[in-house]
C-alpha cells in the first residue's frame, strides 16, 4: 500500500491512503462503501496513525482514511471553528477540552515524555541536556504553542541549559524530519515517535531526568451541526484504544 502526502495548509498534511479486502475487529462496518473518514492527529503520531489508517482501509473495502496532520492546538482550533474531522487524537488532554462538545467520550490510550533525539549514529555526541548548550550543534525544538515545545520549555528551564536554537518547528513531526535527515544534530521530541520513526534517528535520555509525561488522547466527534459521530469514526477510535501503546510499535514492513 502506498501513501500519498499532500500539503494542505502550514504545517498541515494529509494522507490519503487506499485499500481493499477483508474484515476485522473494530473495522468499520459493512456499508462503509464510498465513505470518507476524516482523522485530525497529533503530528508525533504521523506514522503510527497512519500506519492504521490503511490497515483499517484493508480491511473496508471503499472506506478511505484521510489523516491530516498538525499540533494537537491548530487541530483543536479548526474543529472549533468548524471543520469537519470526525476523528482527534490529539497529545495531551487540553486539546481536546478546546473543542467542545464536540469531543464524545475522550479516552487516554498511551503514554510518552520528551528525549533527545539524534541522527543515526549520533554523530555529534550528544550525551546529555547540557549539550542542547554547545554552540557548535545544530538545535531543534517546537514552537512554545505546541505541546511538544511547552515540554521543551519544561526541560529547559529545569536544566538551566540555554540553547542556540537553530529552528522552532510548527510541529513534531516537521522537527523528527529534519533530525532524520541530519539537518540537525538533536532535538526534543517524544520517545514513542522517536521510536516508531525507525533506524534514521535515536534516543538519548534527558541528563538529568526532568518528567515531561505527556497522554494521548483519542475521541469521536460530533459534526459541525451537532450529528452523532458516524459508526466508522467510533469504529476507528476502538482501534487506536485497542492498540494502547502498540500502535507506536516501529512499522514491520506490513503493507495492510
Amino acid at each position: 500500500m502506498t501513501a500519498r502526502w499532500v500539503v494542505t495548509a502550514p504545517a498541515v498534511a494529509a494522507v490519503v491512503l487506499a485499500g481493499c479486502a477483508g474484515a476485522d475487529d473494530g473495522a468499520p462496518a459493512a456499508g462503509s462503501a464510498g465513505r470518507t473518514v476524516v482523522v485530525f492527529a497529533a503530528a508525533s503520531t504521523a506514522d503510527p496513525v497512519g500506519r492504521l489508517a490503511a490497515e483499517v482501509e484493508a480491511r473496508s473495502p471503499g472506506l478511505d482514511v484521510q489523516v491530516n496532520l498538525a499540533s494537537s492546538d491548530v487541530l483543536a482550533l479548526q474543529v472549533a471553528e468548524g471543520a469537519p474531522a470526525e476523528v482527534l487524537v490529539a497529545a495531551g488532554g487540553g486539546a481536546v477540552d478546546r473543542v467542545g462538545d464536540r469531543a464524545v467520550d475522550p479516552r487516554v490510550f498511551a503514554t510518552d515524555d520528551l528525549v533527545l533525539a539524534v541522527p543515526a549514529g549520533n554523530p555529534a555526541g550528544v550525551r546529555a541536556t547540557a549539550d542542547l548548550g554547545r554552540s557548535e550543534l545544530r538545535v531543534g525544538r517546537c514552537v512554545r504553542s505546541a505541546p511538544c515545545g511547552e515540554l521543551a520549555e519544561r526541560v529547559l528551564a529545569s536544566s538551566g541549559v540555554v540553547p542556540s536554537v537553530d529552528t522552532e518547528e510548527p510541529d513534531a513531526a516537521s522537527l523528527l524530519s529534519k533530525v532524520a535527515s541530519g539537518d540537525l544534530d538533536v532535538a526534543l521530541l517524544y520517545r514513542r515517535q522517536v521510536a516508531s520513526a525507525g533506524p534514521s534517528v535515536s534516543a538519548v535520555e534527558l541528563d538529568p531526568p526532568v518528567s515531561t509525561r505527556v497522554e494521548y488522547v483519542v475521541t469521536a466527534l460530533r459534526g459541525p451541526d451537532g450529528s452523532p459521530p458516524s459508526p466508522e469514526a467510533t469504529a476507528l477510535v476502538e482501534r487506536i484504544v485497542a492498540a494502547g501503546d502498540g500502535l507506536f510499535a516501529p512499522d514491520d514492513g506490513r503493507t495492510g
